[in-house]
């Protein structure tokens, strides 16, 4: 009996250790990707925008940037850039609303644009604006690590 009883709980537990190493397997990889849209070449006093869009497989989420899920602890989407002297953000990043009622985005073409200006006395050449992007990805059953990545878009001034 006590044999039986040690067989099956042996069995039981590399059941589960297959399962668990087949979800991670299949989970290893970053279920969050993105894109950046921005102009190649923009106006002296124009503005003009850069866009991240982020795309979320399915069964995963990401936590909007808002007040309750940053009490609560939840690392929050964010895209913040450092910007050259001479051009300038203007308003707030442009977020899209919250998907569910947890306040979270899942799904494809999550947008987040940030609107800039290039200062009248600019003179025309290359101007990096450095994108700082972080996220943490999760579903039902875990969080990853946040990610924190650093993106550098090259515009050309004229």
């Amino acid at each position: 009996m006590v044999y039986k009883v040690q067989v099956i709980v042996l069995y039981g537990l590399l059941l589960s250790i297959t399962i668990i190493g087949a979800l991670a397997q299949e989970t290893s990889a970053d279920p969050v990707s993105y894109t950046m849209e921005s102009p190649e070449i923009v106006e002296v006093g124009k503005p003009f925008s850069i866009t991240t869009v982020f795309n979320i497989k399915p069964e995963w989420y990401v936590y909007a940037p808002i007040d309750m899920n940053i009490s609560q602890g939840k690392i929050p989407t964010k895209v913040t850039f450092k910007v050259p002297e001479g051009i300038k953000k203007i308003e707030e990043l442009k977020l899209p609303d919250p998907n569910s009622f947890f306040d979270m985005y899942h799904g494809n073409g999550i947008r987040m644009s940030q609107r800039f200006l290039v200062e009248k006395n600019r003179s025309q050449d290359l101007r990096v604006i450095k994108a700082n992007i972080v996220y943490q990805a999760c579903n039902d059953y875990i969080c990853y690590p946040p990610v924190s990545k650093e993106v550098n878009v090259v515009i050309t001034i004229e």
